[in-house]
Formats: C-alpha cells, sequence, structure tokens
C-alpha cells in the first residue's frame, strides 16, 4: 500500500463516519483498527530500520 491509498482510505473512513456508518461502537473500532494496521504497514515500509 501507498500513502496516496492510505490518505484515501482515511478520507472514506471519516465520511462514512460523518454519515453515522459506524453508529455500534464494535463497527467503530474495528474500522479503526485496520486504519492503524494499514498505518503501521506504511511505517515499516518507509522506515524498514525501526
Amino acid at each position: 500500500m501507498n500513502a496516496k491509498l492510505l490518505q484515501l482510505q482515511i478520507e472514506i473512513f471519516f465520511e462514512r463516519l460523518q454519515k453515522g456508518e459506524y453508529d455500534h461502537p464494535l463497527y467503530l473500532a474495528m474500522a479503526l483498527e485496520n486504519l492503524a494496521s494499514q498505518a503501521w504497514d506504511e511505517v515499516d515500509r518507509v522506515y524498514p530500520e525501526l
């Protein structure tokens, strides 16, 4: 995954959040966990020495 795709997924998440698609705390937690995992994957890709 690259940074532009990650940014797009964050924007999609934010739009869905504003529309109320994450009305259950479990759905919100799952979406946030997915974004966090993708962000850490991107950090690992950019900074492999960490």
